[in-house]
């Protein structure tokens, strides 16, 4: 085959792409092709150039120099509607649907059906997305609000979206990132049949039993360069994460996670002494009778499926849901923290699940985003002692390895992992004996997610308590033990000796 013919079989090729920001090189000398009926993944740390390429290939950014070809015609998109126009689709890991609008009116927003003269064909509309969602396997009620739908099924409804605007390529950003795993097989079968129908798919995330069950290829960036594209049926995980880190990670946490070996612990000083004792903590609504005792020294995880309550009872336990009924002592004395402030002033820390909307002040800076919790201990006569400040940011920021500029840039402009870091060492400032944390690793990198549990191993040493919150198992397997979730309640309790490599002991209490 010649090279023009080739180019004609690809759906969507860069060549020689760069994009450059103030003193960062984004994206260097590029070279990629995706083609119809492929799953192609897309790998690589934060940072490495994943979010600025999708932004290219989407519409939302134009790159410095280089040629994009769809179907051998060069394309350059000004905007996102240039590429829809164009039959480019992007699914972002943060829906983008109006949660008022009707399932019909989401699915047809911005191509709505009309009758001459008399306005929206609402019958056509209600057809339209009818025929889109039955494309992929989904029957919903199409007049209902997109509200009233679970994730999976507003998910559906994204991609019902994509395909009535009849793509061609879809990029897919993190897919399954709030998903429960029966959802992300039913996902995953609409993927293929997808490729099937000829579409081209980019597939875009951090868990590499996900990419090597559904990929055909893998091309890593790093560091804005493309580094390797393998083939999945001729590649294993350990060769994706040294393309993505330039170094092996044999022995660590993530690599014996990845690679389906039982884990070392977190923790290594679990005492018998209670920390934490909570006794029939309910919210009203996704929890009911919850009595949990967290042990000092430990590192607990709640381990569930999404939507079990995992989640809940860690916000319960950090103050941040407010508790209908129950009571929670710390030291065998009752406390009636109400807050997350409160809890803060009793040694409890949260990193939440969220860490967008409730994690950090994202105009702030990296060090006064770490000081937060810790301002009486930084100030004198109610102003900031800045040099105090900024030594111990410097500190952390080094020690955690943080991919900054410096202490002083914006929170918003650090990728997930580095956001992720400044918030744990905001609660190695404040000297938290108790670490409550909400999907601690969701949406990182491989290295990132290393550097945190790592962290955590170190703050579990020194003599702190760790709650792990998580629908991954990877990170189940690493706990001193794990109470299982299902349905708002604890139905199981599994000890590290007892979990087996692929964390079967615990997902056959899900339901």
């Amino acid at each position: 085959m010649n090279q023009m013919q080739q180019i004609q079989k690809t759906t969507l090729r860069v060549e020689g792409l760069n994009k450059a920001y103030p003193g960062v090189q984004a994206l260097e000398d590029i070279n990629l092709s995706f083609t119809p009926g492929e799953i192609h993944a897309l790998a690589g740390q934060n940072g490495a150039g994943k979010s600025t390429l999708v932004k290219i290939l989407s519409g939302a950014e134009t790159q410095d120099s280089g040629e994009l070809y769809l179907n051998g015609t060069a394309m350059r998109f000004h905007s996102p509607h240039d590429a829809q126009n164009a039959g480019i689709q992007t699914i972002y890991q943060e829906l983008s649907l109006v949660p008022q609008l009707s399932v019909a009116e989401n699915i047809c927003l911005g191509n709505l059906p009309r009758r001459p003269g008399r306005g929206v064909d609402w019958g056509q509309m209600r057809e339209t997305a009818v025929q889109a969602l039955k494309r992929i396997g989904f029957e919903l009620d199409v007049a209902r609000p997109i509200s009233s739908y679970s994730v999976a099924e507003q998910q559906a409804v994204e991609l019902a979206k994509a395909l009535q605007k009849k793509a061609r390529v879809l990029l897919l950003d993190e897919p399954t990132s709030a998903l429960p795993q029966p959802d992300v097989r039913r996902l995953f079968d609409v993927l293929q049949r997808l490729a099937e129908e000829g579409v081209a798919l980019v597939y875009i995330s951090h868990r590499m039993d996900e990419v090597f069950s559904i990929c055909s290829d893998i091309s890593v960036l790093r560091d804005g360069r493309h580094v390797a594209t393998m083939r999945t049926a001729d590649s294993k995980p350990s060769d994706v994460i040294h393309a993505m880190v330039g170094e092996k990670l044999e022995g660590s946490l993530a690599e014996a996670a990845l690679s389906g070996a039982q884990s070392a612990k977190i923790g290594s000083n679990r005492s018998d002494e209670v920390l934490l004792s909570a006794r029939d903590l309910s919210d009203g609504e996704k929890v009911e009778g919850i009595s949990v005792d967290i042990h000092k020294g430990e590192v607990l995880g709640l381990s569930g499926l999404v939507g079990s309550g995992q989640s809940e009872l860690a916000r319960l336990l950090a103050g941040a849901l407010t508790r209908q009924t129950g009571t929670i002592e710390i030291d065998g004395r009752k406390r009636g923290y109400r807050s997350p402030a409160d809890a803060i002033k009793l040694g409890v820390g949260y990193l939440p699940q969220d860490r967008k909307e409730h994690g950090f002040v994202p105009e702030m800076s990296v060090a006064e985003n770490m000081t937060l919790a810790s301002l009486s201990g930084f100030s004198r006569y109610g102003f900031v002692a800045e040099g105090r400040e900024k030594t111990q940011a410097q500190r952390l920021a080094k020690r955690l390895a943080m991919r900054i500029s410096g202490i002083d840039q914006q929170m918003r402009t650090l990728s997930g992992g580095t956001q992720q870091k400044v918030i744990l060492a905001r609660w190695l400032v404040r000297s938290a004996r108790l670490l409550i944390c909400d999907e601690p690793t969701r949406g990182v990198d491989v290295e990132a997610k290393e550097e945190m549990y790592e962290l955590l191993r170190d703050f579990a040493r020194d003599g702190g308590t760790v709650l792990i919150a998580s629908s991954e198992i990877s990170e189940a397997l690493m706990c001193d033990r794990v109470l299982v979730m299902a349905r708002g309640r604890i139905v199981a309790e599994v000890a590290h000796a007892d979990i087996d490599p692929e964390g079967k002991s615990i997902m056959a209490h899900f339901n």
